[in-house]
């Protein structure tokens, strides 16, 4: 008897169904979505025996190692999907990097065999499992905007950039500025906030945009600083309002306005002082290193820009979680390292667009990418 497995909703409110079956009748996957999370869902292989999940958690697989053994398709043959992997609660999982397509039904696949190849161990298991996994759609497909980044009560007055959330695409046939503003505390719009991009920045899937404050405006000295001035200033409150007019890719608009106050405290005005940051690891069923930084940082570039390194020299699978701008996790797949390195891609921004090795507002500074290579290094207790 195949089982039926359904769990919340994410960003554009999926339902996740995953059928599959054993020779007892339990479910070999379970699958479920991530609410307010990027990772969009996660399966996960919760009949795989304790004991060969800690041979798993030994080696120190790259994404084709995982792939080759527990794998999601668009199609017989056709590649795997892209995701992290990582094991959750004594379980295997896979996190998808994009958001699903609800017409698409995806193969899931376990294989021993494969996995067997692969370990140092010889495990006797020998059986493979595959099975469809299909997202349904949303009941209505009438986007909200569901998240706002970054999520301070205050922010500096030289804020570069703000990230909105949609629960589902948005459409690229209007110009996403055309119902964007940010009014003074008098209801008064401001003028060319932004830098208008007609189509809008977007991820791949049109359910988050980024929204860029004006640099040269942000930018002490510059041209359109001097004519137009700063666009927030210090001590001043504001209201960034998305129109509920704009519409969806499904042609429905938004639920309902969105409106979010920005309280602008004192600018933001030098470089990132990493040394500064406090860090403290823990070992679980996988590596937690938690950190405390001196800047907010911009968190969408923070998840692409830290990376652990073990004492092998080579990079472990992970993934960062924010708990706000200011303080974040870093999970990876735990190795036999006892002391490890916190890896910082030189270009990471804060929410001003300062990096450790320049402040964005300092006269006279080059913004040359830096190569010098960051890290912190800590130990796992």
């Amino acid at each position: 008897m195949k089982s039926i497995i359904t769990k919340g909703g994410l960003l554009c409110l999926l339902y996740f169904f995953l059928l599959t079956s054993t020779a007892l009748g339990q479910s070999f996957f379970t699958a479920k979505t991530l609410p307010k999370s990027e990772n969009y869902g996660m399966i996960t292989t919760r009949l795989v025996p304790e004991e060969i999940v800690k041979l798993i958690q030994k080696e120190n697989f790259t994404f084709k190692q995982w792939s080759s053994f527990f794998f999601v398709q668009t199609a017989q043959g056709a590649p795997a999907v892209l995701g992290q992997y990582s094991i959750v609660n004594n379980h295997l999982a896979f996190n998808p990097k994009f958001l699903p397509d609800p017409n698409v039904q995806y193969l899931v696949t376990f294989s021993y065999p494969k996995l067997d190849e692969l370990l140092s161990e010889h495990i006797a298991e020998q059986a493979e499992f595959t099975d469809i996994a299909s997202f349904e759609p949303p009941e209505t497909t009438q986007p909200e905007v569901i998240s706002f980044i970054p999520e301070l009560e205050e922010v500096p007055a030289n804020l570069l950039r703000l990230y909105v959330y949609f629960s589902a695409p948005m459409s690229l046939l209007q110009n996403p500025y055309d119902f964007i503003t940010i009014e003074d505390k008098n209801g008064k719009e401001l003028v060319d906030p932004f830098v208008v991009i007609p189509e809008g920045l977007w991820n791949i899937n049109h359910t988050r945009l980024t929204l860029l404050l004006h640099p040269g405006r942000v930018k002490q000295g510059v041209g359109p600083n001097m004519t137009l001035g700063d666009v927030l200033k210090a001590g001043n409150s504001y209201t960034l309002k998305i129109s509920k007019e704009w519409k969806g890719a499904s042609g429905e608009p938004l639920k309902s306005t969105f409106t979010q106050v920005i309280n602008a405290t004192n600018p933001l005005e030098r470089a990132m002082n990493i040394n500064s940051w406090a860090l403290r690891a823990e070992r679980k069923n996988i590596g937690v290193l938690h950190v405390v930084t001196d800047h907010p940082l911009d968190q969408p570039l923070a998840k692409r820009m830290l990376f652990v390194r073990g004492q092998s020299g080579q990079i472990l699978p992970s993934r960062v979680e924010f708990d706000s701008p200011e303080k974040f996790r870093v999970l990876w797949q735990l190795d036999e390292s006892k002391e490890l390195d916190l890896v910082i891609d030189p270009r990471l921004e804060d929410v001003c667009g300062n990096t450790p090795h320049y402040a964005f507002d300092l006269e006279g500074t080059e913004r040359t990418p830096s190569t010098e290579e960051l890290k912190l290094k800590f130990k796992v207790q």
